[in-house]
């Protein structure tokens, strides 16, 4: 009974947590200029959410990192791909897939040197292969879309054929 009661007392706090994304997703959509100003806070609010343990609020929290890669572009924070990244790993099916689209959008929309940094960095040197894996996908789309002779003239080209090289010699059959 004392469980039961702890749940419904929680109920309302998903709910609002959900409410707020959602606001912060409508918020991205039409006036972002209200988000820029604070665009820090509101992606550490939001990235916080993306851990949550009700999986809803967590795969609501992506979808808003999402919406504010595509609406925001290059002033979104590629420090956010850290925690997407992990939700790759250690997530039910639906997040983890909601956490690569959402990085997706990141390649997408950041700058070429940032989404790089973030993939090699965060992505290329973690231990878990599905991270790894994700990484490595994400990093071809973002040659195929831009082209090598364009990459070559960002800041990290130089360490592309380092992560080519770990990558192919990765053990696991999908990096």
């Amino acid at each position: 009974a004392a469980l039961v009661e702890r749940k419904i007392n929680l109920l309302p706090f998903r709910e609002l947590k959900e409410k707020g994304l959602f606001t912060i997703k409508h918020l991205a959509g039409s006036h972002s200029e209200v988000l820029l100003c604070r665009l820090g806070e509101v992606c550490l609010a939001v990235t916080s959410k993306v851990t949550n343990l009700r999986s809803k609020v967590s795969c609501s929290a992506i979808v808003t990192l999402g919406e504010l890669f595509v609406t925001l572009k290059k002033d979104m924070d590629s420090e956010v791909a850290r925690v997407l990244l992990q939700t790759v790993s250690n997530s039910p099916e639906f997040v983890q897939k909601a956490g690569s689209q959402t990085l997706g959008f990141m390649v997408e929309n950041v700058t070429p040197a940032r989404a790089m940094t973030a993939l090699t960095d965060m992505g290329v040197n973690s231990r878990p292969a599905p991270v790894r894996e994700c990484a490595a996908q994400l990093l071809l789309s973002l040659v195929e879309r831009i082209g090598v002779t364009q990459l070559a003239g960002t800041p990290r080209a130089e360490r592309l054929p380092h992560v080519a090289g770990k990558l192919a010699q990765d053990c696991h059959k999908d990096t």
